[in-house]
């Protein structure tokens, strides 16, 4: 409770106010023959509904999202000190109003200043409050019953009255200052929130009479007449958008570079290119022998084209899977569109014409007696098939499979032809080429109309516009032989009924489809690891869902279970499933394999409940699954506009007021009716300090760190091969989140690997930001591709959200269906329409920002931030022409260095110069850009710990992966390079971590591991290497949490001038568990001093061997000079050529040793490499080569 409420409650019981010695109460009297008229309001009437737990409304209200703030229409006659006014309005309270202290209902005036004037609630007696200070408010002397009351205040400038129900309950003589030019209905500002219905507020700039009120309170209106305004809004609908590059791009702006492009070179073909088989066993892979040719230059139709024996002359070899353009530039037509400015080169018709794709397989041959199916994994966008002369059907949306029926249609012997002609998205939009001139464009454009494909191909600010809109048979194309019945998409469903985990329920879904119109008898099994359970069963025509369950196979509740965790808690154990249906005495008709991870998540959240109340809830969605019992209520009208519980410190440079304004609200969810009573749903004990997110796996609270994948190959070359690098990568990041950016990334091999290492995944749908992007024109395609998504990915347990938008909730019917199907089809996870506001922060920011901002922003869950990261000078070189590289030109701008827009180069830019001095050429900006690097990623992730649970729950950068060779935000190479950014992430997110807050020179400690007892040393060195302190502080380290250590008065100590500080986290035996090593100075352009650091003097020793089925590279690096040696960089490289082998796995990298010490760095690289040698340098060590023994 306030001071100064306390001290004010005390005078007024007493008397003792000079405000009061006035106070006078009066009685009712009858009305006079005739009723006394009215005068007409100044302002008004407003009428609005108020949550209990939700904002007051303030009119004008502030400026709504992208516009400026609205001008006040509150008269200024009625806001000096003198004025005569009065307030008029009828209230219901859904609240009772006899809870102690202030509950402001309605007035004028700001409700933090000084002088304001408003009825409120004091200790559930009306009052009129008028400011913040002592003996400011007027009160009666009874409480408030339920329902419609009419409140009345008035003043002249010397004395004040307070009417309740047409009764003059308090007067007062008084005078106060002017008020502000607001008024407001249920604002903040007391210890409780006012609750309920605000109808006909007036003010008039007269003082009412008695009479007149008493009349006016006799006149009681009709309640239901007025439009409410809901001080907690809806979250709105979408009104408007744009449609990207609508013309052809200004030539002067185009992209120039100083070299032509380079020449097409072809990719050899191999025997197994040109001749197809049924790779693998039942289902086979349609594998070798496509070809592919542009449908303007094939005469035949689809009819001929799919028989055997067609001359395909003059067609392709075509890579399938894969894009239209991947086979191009494999076959030499056009060159590598990753290089340079390449991609001018090749045309954007490539989009807008249609492609035939044939093949020639051979029979299956054990198809005989049984259904043949034949399924298309991924196309893109809308496809048309053929077998053996015969149209089989259709498909449309790049993530749906296309599954025919085919056993009649094929050969019982020799060869099988297939045709398909495929069709690009309907709305390609046009090219939009990054320059220095022309900035980065628009992200996105028209083709957001077309809903199911790879939206971000049109051009956004991260990758250029890819010129066939990734058009063609982007996945395998498999055959199946089964029986009548079919096993379709296998789900499995754990639930830990233990605190401890030491049981795990598991449920098996299978989906049977009886393709018979009479019934089938028989049996189904499941078996993983030492289980295996059968059910006899009978089923009827069509799809029946059969559900395998503890309760009637004891055998599924699983003792000591291995459970699936995400990166840093534990191992990610995934088990391998069979389900199988036979019938009796036939044998096996279908067999579905799939690998599962026994995991169970659950989700804490602050949802408005059904009175408005706002309620800190854990929802576990698989308690219930099996009810579809809806849970949460993200329809547009049951998410709400609330004031922001933990808003930002501080806002980023350049933020607008109109947004500012905006960041202040944020957006909950409702519960549904009757979801509080469910078994899904419980209370959180002690609260929480905000209102977003946190993600929880087996009970245990996950602290989420990542980041956005847009797009894992511009090409969608998604193997398991060309994926695997990354996922690998993330994980030694010590990272646990990958969001799949718009559903961009829907894909096997994507969540296989997630799977694997132990990243969860923020799951999207493809649609992009509201008021900016366009909306899907189809929904019902868009629900469809959806639908075969949950049903296809569900049972992968790496997937923790389904997401139906980034930035914004889709149109109602979209995320209605969206929900529907969630709900439905899987109803283990939480499905929310938007990836960032609704529980979660907003997104950004995206451009450099001084490093102690990241301790004080985007304090919740944040889905979205990243500054620029720079590729290693290899990287670089690797991908921008000699010509190019030096001075800065379009060609980098061309790879996404944005001169304007979200990610802006130009604070990065103006940091290097302040810092270390302005770059003189392409080595001397990349030595600086890793310095920056580093440190800004350690200090974004840091900055999250700082406030781990108080109330930060997850920090995602854009970006962790690039699509292309990039210049902008992605922590990794597109070739598996690993640059500072990467390796400034892995140091902030390793699991026990001493870390300097930047903001404050408090030290913590953060444990991701269980409570421990730790040392934490804490050295801080000049540049001449002596030590200026040196203490050491015993730690009992919090499980999964931080722990404050300590606080160094850095300033004093470094007197002035660059400092190194250095912490060793070591166990109670004085053994090593991580470190951490800045660079400091109180003024940024002070570390200049480290451009003055001599060279430092390292002795090296390197040695190779394998290990797990790789080769194995260890190098001990030791500082034997004076000074430190800083950012060290080593380079794993084929000693005959001196090329990077990639991809390279080193255990730490970018370190800084201090003298005297000694540091051992490993690095993993493949079987097959040729004899490796390392490169060394470093921001003050002289570049050089270790030999490797």
């Amino acid at each position: 409770m306030l001071a100064w409420l306390s001290r004010a409650r005390l005078d007024l019981c007493g008397f003792g106010s000079a405000v009061l010695l006035a106070l006078s109460f009066t009685g009712g009297r009858s009305l006079p023959a005739q009723a006394p008229p009215v005068p007409q309001e100044v302002y008004g009437p407003w009428s609005a509904v108020i949550l209990p737990d939700g904002p007051g409304l303030m009119e004008p209200a502030p400026g709504e999202w992208g516009g400026p703030s609205k001008v006040s229409k509150v008269p200024s006659q009625v806001l000096t000190g003198d004025a005569k006014w009065s307030l008029a309005f009828w209230f219901y309270a859904t609240d009772p109003a006899n809870s102690n202290g202030l509950t402001l209902l309605a007035g004028i005036g700001d409700p933090g200043a000084k002088d304001a004037r408003y009825v409120a609630f004091v200790d559930g007696r009306m009052s009129l409050w008028l400011g913040r200070g002592q003996d400011r408010f007027v009160t009666a002397g009874g409480g408030v019953s339920e329902g419609w009351h009419f409140a009345v205040a008035t003043g002249d400038g010397n004395a004040v009255a307070l009417y309740e129900d047409g009764k003059a309950v308090a007067s007062s003589g008084y005078s106060q200052g002017n008020v502000a030019a607001q008024l407001w209905m249920g604002p903040a500002g007391g210890e409780h929130h006012f609750g309920g219905k605000i109808a006909y507020l007036r003010i008039y700039d007269q003082v009412l009479t008695p009479e007149q009120v008493k009349h006016m309170a006799a006149e009681k209106p009709n309640f239901d007449t007025p439009e409410y305004t809901e001080a907690s809004a809806h979250w709105p609908v979408q009104v408007r958008a744009m449609a990207g590059q609508t013309e052809p791009q200004d030539p002067m702006t185009l992209p120039r570079s100083k070299v032509a492009p380079q020449k097409p070179v072809a990719k050899a073909l191999r025997a197994a290119d040109l001749k197809s088989e049924l790779a693998g066993q039942n289902p086979w892979t349609i594998r070798g022998g496509w070809k592919l040719a542009a449908v303007p230059d094939v005469g035949a139709a689809g009819e001929e084209i799919s028989k055997a024996g067609f001359a395909a002359r003059g067609w392709m070899a075509a890579t399938v899977p894969g894009t239209v353009l991947t086979t191009m530039i494999d076959r030499g037509i056009y060159p590598d569109p990753d290089y340079g400015l390449n991609n001018l080169a090749i045309p954007d018709k490539l989009a807008r014409q249609d492609y035939w794709y044939r093949v020639e397989f051979p029979s299956a041959k054990e198809n005989a007696g049984r259904r043949m199916t034949l399924t298309f994994n991924g196309i893109n966008y809308a496809a048309e098939v053929w077998l053996n002369g015969q149209r089989l059907g259709d498909v449309k949306g790049a993530f749906i499979r296309g599954s025919f029926d085919v056993t009649d249609e094929l050969a019982k012997s020799g060869m099988n032809a297939l045709a398909v002609k495929v069709s690009p998205p309907p709305h390609p939009g046009l090219a939009q080429e990054e320059s220095i001139k022309a900035g980065p464009g628009d992200n996105g454009g028209i083709q957001m109309l077309d809903g199911p494909t790879f939206l971000a191909t049109e051009g956004w600010d991260w990758i250029p516009t890819i010129r066939d809109r990734n058009t063609g048979i982007w996945q395998d194309v498999t055959l199946r032989a089964e029986g009548p019945v079919s096993v379709g998409d296998v789900n499995v469903i754990t639930t830990l009924p233990k605190a401890d985990n030491s049981e795990a329920d598991i449920e098996i879904e299978a989906p049977l489809v009886d393709t018979n119109d009479k019934g089938v008898e028989g049996e189904l099994t499941a078996s993983f690891d030492d289980v295996k359970v059968t059910k006899h069963l009978r089923i009827g025509p069509g799809e029946t869902v059969v559900r395998l369950t503890p309760a009637e196979f004891p055998q599924l509740k699983v003792q000591n279970p291995k459970l699936w965790w995400p990166n840093g808690y534990g191992d990610p154990a995934l088990h391998h499933l069979t389900v199988s249906f036979a019938q009796a005495g036939v044998g096996i008709d279908s067999e579905q394999e799939v690998d599962f991870g026994m995991r169970e998540v659950s989700y804490e959240l602050s949802l408005l409940d059904q009175t408005g109340h706002m309620r800190r809830v854990e929802v576990l969605p698989s308690r219930t699954h099996d009810q579809e019992l809806p849970l949460i209520n993200g329809r547009h009208e049951g998410i709400r506009r609330i004031d922001d519980k933990t808003p930002d410190e501080v806002f980023p440079t350049g933020t607008p007021g109109w947004l500012r304004d905006l960041l202040m609200h944020a957006w909950v969810q409702t519960l549904q009716p009757g979801a509080e009573g469910s078994a899904s749903v419980r209370a959180v004990e002690g609260g929480w300090p905000g209102t977003d997110l946190v993600i929880k796996v087996n009970g245990v609270r996950i602290a989420a760190r990542g980041g956005n994948w847009g797009m894992d190959d511009t090409r969608k070359r998604v193997s398991v091969e060309n994926l695997e690098p990354y996922f690998r990568l993330h994980r030694d990041a010590h990272v646990n989140m990958i969001r799949n950016w718009m559903g961009q990334n829907t894909e096997d091999s994507f969540y296989a690997l997630a799977d694997k290492y132990g990243l969860m995944v923020w799951n999207d749908f493809w649609e992009s930001t509201q008021t900016y992007n366009l909306e899907t024109q189809d929904p019902q395609l868009f629900l469809n591709n959806a639908r075969d998504t949950i049903l296809r990915y569900r049972h992968h347990p790496s997937i923790v959200v389904w997401c139906g938008r980034n930035e914004g909730v889709p149109q109602p019917i979209l995320n209605e269906g969206l929900e529907s199907l969630a709900r439905t089809l899987d109803h283990t996870r939480y499905y929310t329409g938007s990836s960032n506001m609704v529980n979660l922060r907003g997104s950004g920011p995206y451009q450099l920002e001084p490093l102690a901002m990241y301790y004080r922003i985007n304090r919740g869950f944040s889905v979205e931030l990243g500054i620029p990261s720079v590729p290693t000078l290899e990287g670089i070189k690797a991908f921008i022409p000699e010509a190019d590289r030096w001075p800065i030109s379009d060609t980098w701008a061309y790879h996404d260095w944005h001169q304007l827009g979200n990610g802006t180069v130009k604070p990065f830019m103006e940091a290097m110069a302040t810092e270390f001095g302005a770059p003189t050429s392409l080595e001397d900006f990349e030595r600086k850009a890793q310095m920056i690097d580093y440190a800004a990623h350690r200090a974004i992730f840091e900055g999250f710990a700082a406030h781990l649970w108080q109330p930060n729950s997850a920090r995602m950068i854009w970006m962790t992966q690039s699509a292309w060779p990039s210049m902008e935000w992605n922590f990794l190479g597109h070739d598996y390079d690993t640059q500072s950014s990467f390796y400034g992430t892995q140091k902030a997110c390793e699991p026990v971590h001493a870390q300097l807050n930047l903001e404050d020179g408090s030290v913590d400690l953060i444990n991701l591991n269980a409570a421990r007892s730790l040392k934490v040393r804490m050295r801080v060195v000049g540049l001449d290497g002596k030590t200026l302190s040196d203490e050491t502080s015993a730690v009992q380290a919090a499980a999964n949490a931080r722990t404050a250590v300590a606080k160094l008065d850095l300033e004093k100590i470094a007197d002035g001038h660059a400092v190194l500080v250095k912490f060793d986290v070591m166990d109670e035996n004085g053994k090593p568990v991580s470190d951490n090593f800045y660079w400091w100075a109180k003024q940024e352009s002070t570390l200049q001093e480290l451009s003055k650091l001599g060279d430092a003097k390292l002795t090296t020793k390197a040695s190779a061997d394998s290990v797990g089925g790789e080769r194995r590279v260890t190098v001990k690096i030791k500082n034997d000079g004076a000074v430190p040696a800083i950012l060290i960089k080593l380079t794993l490289t084929n000693a005959v050529n001196g090329e990077r082998i990639l991809p390279a796995y080193y255990s730490e990298n970018y370190v800084s040793i201090l003298p005297g010490e000694e540091r051992s760095v490993e690095v993993e690289f493949p079987q097959g490499s040729e004899k490796p040698a390392l490169g060394i340098r470093g921001w003050n060590v002289a570049s050089g080569n270790i030999a490797v023994q």
